[in-house]
């Protein structure tokens, strides 16, 4: 890896786009956003319900509790953070693998 950078939503929908053309899939950028749409809402609504997710070959996000925490900022402010919910990726192999591998 040379750089680390964040695929943004509008790169996302169009590197789709690009690789179904390039499999000779002809769809349209308005359904592809459509159906990308539709997937982060079930994305959304299974997390938000408590729902843990695998993606096949990249890994899983899973709902994970978390206790009442105290805190002290750097400017001296104190407080307690409310138990809750967050959510955590766990890596697959298969992505530990590529990511860790130095091409020769």
């Amino acid at each position: 890896m040379d750089k680390l950078h964040t695929l943004n939503e509008k790169e996302q929908r169009e590197a789709v786009h690009t690789a179904l053309e390039a499999d000779g899939i002809k769809v349209t950028k308005t359904l592809v956003d459509k159906i990308m749409d539709k997937q982060n809402d079930l994305l959304f609504n299974a997390l938000a319900g408590g729902k843990g997710i695998k993606v096949s070959g990249l890994g899983t996000l899973e709902v994970r509790p978390h206790a009442e925490r105290n805190y002290k900022l750097p400017n001296g402010t104190t407080g307690t953070a409310p138990a809750g919910f967050h959510v955590e990726f766990v890596e697959s192999d298969k992505l530990l693998t590529a990511m860790n591998t130095t091409e020769a």
